[in-house]
């Protein structure tokens, strides 16, 4: 009898050690280990909101150790350096090996630089807490600076928004801010009306967007666009797209575009192994299931009561049939919109829903009256 190791500190890896900890029984003595090279679970739909200082950093921050130690559940801190389905072994960069009898896969994303070095160089990310505060810190300093966001996605649009608005506050007369999306529209794949109704926001905050551009070059004091356009004194922010670490891509499990693995209706992509949230290329309908919260949290339950139904001797798992309550693309000037349960919504009351229900996945009590505090009462 093995350990049940979970790969990621996430949405889905903490819900994965929640459930697992709540059938400990059924588990019959196994030890559930969760690792994470970063001690910090960073609620991620609200690092935005913290670029444009609307709330303070303790809000969207959770030690990880702390919150497993109330599930007693076992954390370690390193880095996976490769995963071996077949040894049943999971290698972390200090050289440290960890045994398993079951898996979750659940180490989520990051951002995708296509192999542009000097771009990552040049560029800040949003993969964490800590770029949001470096992007914060950086807006603060340099008001005057022109900062130009890759990438015409909800990240995209959810950051130039937080700075236009942070800047407004600021009461900063001259601002440049630009979207440059490669694609003929923003927030592509989204229905027109959605898309329409972002674009005027995006105008009513003065945001400039360039679609069906690119970024040609960039130098230590300009970048080109492939339309022509050049901007000096510039901040580049890059969020044009996400892959799987490098410990997932490596495995030699089927991957889809993007390396998520591709898994059974079980989540199960080997023996004893699962994977959930961003790792896991669920297809529905022949299509990818999209990255988000929703999903990574139903998987990684999904996948732990299944690793409760093999520790009870049962041999027929149950299959994920993802349940998909709508999207929102929230902008820091109280306005969203999106659809819910397939109605759609827009304006106040679609930034609301979108808060509500970030406040409702928050891990604490503290850190849900933190956001209250800091959203609706400051």
């Amino acid at each position: 009898m093995g350990d049940v190791v979970i790969i990621g500190a996430g949405f889905a890896g903490l819900e994965a050690a929640r459930v697992l900890a709540k059938h400990r029984k059924a588990l019959g003595g196994r030890r559930v280990i969760v690792v994470d090279a970063k001690r910090t679970f960073d609620f991620l739909p609200m690092l935005p909101d913290l670029i444009g200082g609307r709330i303070l950093k303790d809000r969207v921050v959770v030690d990880v150790a702390e919150y497993l130690e109330k599930l007693r559940v076992s954390f370690e801190n390193g880095t996976v350096v490769s995963i071996d389905t077949a040894s049943r072994e999971v290698r972390l960069e200090e050289g440290h090996l960890l045994s398993y009898e079951f898996l979750v896969v659940c180490c989520g994303s990051m951002t995708n630089f296509y192999g542009a070095e000097d771009m990552a160089r040049r560029s800040l990310k949003l993969d964490t807490a800590e770029d949001a505060v470096k992007i914060q810190n950086t807006v603060a300093t340099y008001p005057q600076k022109k900062y130009v966001i890759v990438g015409g996605g909800y990240t995209g649009l959810e950051i130039a928004t937080n700075i236009a608005q942070g800047l407004r506050r600021r009461r900063t007369k001259k601002y440049e801010v630009h979207i440059v999306e490669r694609q003929d529209d923003i927030v592509g794949g989204l229905p027109e009306g959605v898309r329409d109704y972002c674009r005027m926001n995006l105008c009513r905050l003065k945001v400039h967007v360039h679609t069906g551009v690119s970024l040609k070059t960039a130098t230590d004091g300009k970048l080109a666009l492939s339309n022509g356009l050049e901007i000096d004194d510039y901040l580049l922010i890059w969020t044009a797209g996400v892959q799987t670490p490098e410990c997932v891509r490596k495995m030699p499990q089927g991957k889809d575009a993007q390396g998520r693995l591709k898994v059974e209706k079980s989540l199960r992509f080997a023996d004893g192994a699962f994977a959930a949230g961003d790792a896991a290329g669920f297809l529905r309908n022949k299509r990818p299931l999209r990255m988000a919260v929703q999903f990574s949290l139903n998987e990684g339950r999904l996948a732990a009561s299944n690793i409760v139904r093999l520790c009870r001797g049962k041999k027929r798992l149950a299959s994920y049939k993802p349940v998909d309550l709508g999207y929102l693309v929230p902008m820091a000037n109280r306005c969203a919109c999106g659809f819910v349960l397939f109605f759609p919504v827009r304006g106040f009351v679609a930034w609301m829903l979108h808060y509500v229900m970030c406040i409702y996945r928050s891990l604490t009590w503290r850190h849900r009256l933190g956001i209250v505090r800091d959203m609706f009462l400051r």
